[in-house]
């Protein structure tokens, strides 16, 4: 059996004695706290993480330090970061004149959230075409929010999704929070890497019926059956935004919704040997005698936990 040597290295920091990441689908920026022994980082600094063993680590973590904990004895600095969309969650869009708020017309879903995020002074961007332009018929305003915040709502609304890598570089595409067809695994996960192994189905964030709201009265509704519900039961979510403005472009946000929603939740909770390599929105074939699985699942969530005493990396995976 081959024993790996622990690695890690962190910008400006010696002497790390644990590193704990964590990233989802859902989660605004990935979050990275670490304890050293000594660090020359400050507020606001960029920081990155490397992770793994000696020749076999890969960088996790590209961001900014939020917060920095000093304590002694012993000596232990405890830093915490986060990806680069945290900058579009701390800026506020908030016109210094009330009456001359951020104002676009006609204007491509993709290239309105790159201009917000020009806002918060993030300019690494990549997207796929959405084919839904805003304010058609009229002014659209963006103020009293944040960044992310409005660049959230777009994406939830179309069923696309905005997300930062771990290179720094922010994403506008569809990404679904599972396998859908065209996916290819990066990795296989055997039995003899996994520590602990659940499976379950369940229904919890099935929805089939979608209800749009946009503006001056415009609405728009997409409903079907489900199998797994009784029959004529709908399970009910709700859109609004004033940003939509014609009626083909609620129902297509409707359509779209409900396709993304209308599914049973299959979901497997797995701790094994720590693997760096492994990233949120990966795709990774699980092999379990135990459970019979021998599937493909979407990264919904990573977290990896590194300290002296060994490396574990706990997933959350969903078809």
């Amino acid at each position: 059996m081959t024993i790996k040597t622990l690695y890690t290295e962190v910008t400006n920091t010696t002497g790390i004695e644990q590193v704990r990441f964590s990233e989802s689908h859902n989660d605004s920026a990935p979050l990275v706290t670490i304890n050293a022994i000594e660090t020359s980082l400050g507020l606001g600094d960029d920081i990155s993480v490397d992770l793994g063993y000696v020749g076999d680590y890969h960088t996790i973590f590209n961001g900014y330090v939020k917060d920095i904990t000093h304590s002694t004895p012993p000596t232990v600095y405890s830093i915490t970061a986060y990806g680069v969309l945290i900058r579009a969650v701390d800026y506020f869009m908030a016109s210094s004149d009330p009456n001359d708020p951020f104002t676009r017309t006609n204007i491509k879903a993709e290239k309105l959230v790159k201009q917000l995020l020009e806002e918060a002074g993030l300019t690494s961007y990549g997207y796929e075409t959405t084919n839904f332009t805003f304010a058609v018929n009229g002014d659209l305003e963006i103020n009293l929010t944040s960044v992310y915040d409005y660049c959230k709502m777009i994406a939830d609304t179309l069923a696309w999704h905005i997300y930062g890598d771990k290179n720094g570089k922010i994403w506008f595409v569809e990404r679904w929070p599972h396998v859908v067809a065209g996916d290819t695994s990066s990795r296989t996960i055997e039995e003899d890497e996994i520590i602990s192994l659940s499976y379950s189905i369940n229904e919890r964030d099935l929805r089939n019926r979608v209800v749009v709201y946009g503006r001056d009265g415009i609405s728009a509704e997409a409903k079907a059956s489900s199998p797994h519900l009784p029959a004529d039961f709908y399970k009910s979510v709700v859109a609004s935004a004033t940003w939509i403005d014609t009626q083909s472009m609620a129902q297509q946000a409707a359509n779209r919704n409900l396709e993304l929603l209308n599914r049973l939740g299959e979901e497997a909770n797995l701790v094994m040997i720590g693997d760096a390599s492994i990233n949120a929105r990966d795709i990774v074939t699980v092999v379990d005698e135990n459970t019979g699985l021998n599937e493909d699942f979407y990264v919904y969530a990573v977290d990896h936990s590194w300290a002296s005493r060994g490396f574990q990396t706990t997933l959350t995976l969903r078809k």
